[in-house]
């Protein structure tokens, strides 16, 4: 399975990272995993194999996302992304059809949970 896995660390632990189930955690002393990140500073993560920046002054400035979210929608469905795991957002939806598992969402519905706070 290939899911996004939402972190709600402060930075620069950026917003969340693509984990394909399929491959190994590690290559190295890297994860195998993309970060995604935005903001107004773009940056590498060398912790990853690879970092997917989205570059907005707006984003920056109100201190979220919401203004590059379509954006970063359609690069999760670009990259075969099938799941987002977002464990802060279970706590409002646990207990119905409304995630698998503990916080694990398909995409599409996490996508229509988000967009109502856009």
């Amino acid at each position: 399975m290939k899911y996004f896995s939402i972190d709600y660390r402060s930075p620069p632990s950026g917003m969340g990272q693509i984990i394909d189930t399929t491959k190994p955690e590690k290559i190295g002393d890297q994860y195998n995993y993309i970060l995604i990140d935005y903001g107004s500073d773009p940056h590498e993560d060398i912790s990853y194999v690879m970092t997917k920046y989205f570059f907005s002054n707006q984003a920056a400035q109100e201190g979220w996302a919401g203004p590059i979210m379509t954006d970063i929608y359609q690069y999760l469905r670009d990259q075969g992304v099938t799941h987002v795991h977002d464990g802060e957002l279970a706590y409002e939806y646990e207990g119905g059809n409304e995630n698998d598992f503990h916080g694990l969402f398909t995409l599409d519905r996490w996508i229509e949970i988000m967009n109502s706070f856009l």
